[in-house]
């Protein structure tokens, strides 16, 4: 790990080598908000790239390797960031996949292949990572989300949304926001800020290019992160307001 800015905060992004994940890291990265960002990559080879991409622009970032899907190589990060930093002061659950149209696995493989990764995953990297958010003055944990996994939105049975047919995906994040608030509320005597997004339809890998910038995504996630004392806990929003569960 290279040196970082005196007193900066210390942010993990998990799947930060592309799409909305290289964006949130970018902007948070940012000189003017003092944040060092780990970015978090199954491949540290590609994460190596992004990061070396980010630092000729003058951006405070260093690539880690973390595969959601494997408890040791969390281990490993958390054990790299305890004695590298002491703390984590920002955790952004962000690496994401959908398995829906993959139809040469089974159904039960499909549902496990992206709830290991959106729901699993981002609960145990949170579980593990909190005896370091506990170290630090002001924790900020996101669960990047989607409006799609809203049952209200969903339940509107002749709306175009309700019959967006990606059953997996969205059952997937509908469970994240639950452990979103799951943490929300135990630690939320405590001061953190624990809060779900949508960042909107943007063009990445799972949309297939289709879809707004990733630089517009990436902005209600970084606002989420950087909230103040006094923002909201246990919310699900996009950039626009509150969003039904």
């Amino acid at each position: 790990m290279s040196s970082i800015p005196q007193h900066a905060k210390i942010a993990l992004v998990t799947g930060g080598n592309k799409g909305i994940g290289l964006a949130i890291s970018k902007s948070l990265s940012h000189k003017s908000r003092g944040y060092h960002i780990l970015l978090g990559s199954r491949d540290i080879q590609r994460g190596d790239a992004a990061a070396s991409s980010l630092k000729r622009e003058g951006h405070s970032v260093e690539a880690i390797s973390l595969d959601l899907s494997v408890d040791s190589s969390i281990i490993a990060a958390v054990e790299l960031v305890s004695s590298t930093y002491g703390r984590l002061d920002v955790l952004i659950n962000n690496a994401g996949i959908s398995s829906d149209d993959e139809v040469d696995l089974s159904l039960r493989e499909r549902f496990e292949k992206t709830y290991n990764v959106n729901v699993f995953g981002a609960a145990v990297v949170t579980e593990m990572f909190i005896p370091l958010l506990s170290k630090s003055a002001a924790p900020r944990v996101v669960f990047v989300s989607s409006n799609l996994g809203s049952l209200t939105l969903k339940s509107h049975l002749h709306s175009p949304m309700s019959g967006v047919a990606v059953p997996i995906y969205r059952s997937s994040k509908a469970a994240m926001n639950m452990v979103m608030l799951h943490y929300a509320h135990l630690y939320e005597k405590h001061g953190w800020k624990v809060n779900a997004c949508h960042p909107g339809f943007t063009s990445t890998d799972l949309t297939g290019g289709r879809g707004g910038s990733v630089d517009e995504a990436a902005k209600v996630v970084v606002k989420l992160a950087v909230l103040g004392d006094d923002g909201e806990t246990g919310t699900f929003s996009e950039i626009r307001g509150r969003l039904p569960w």
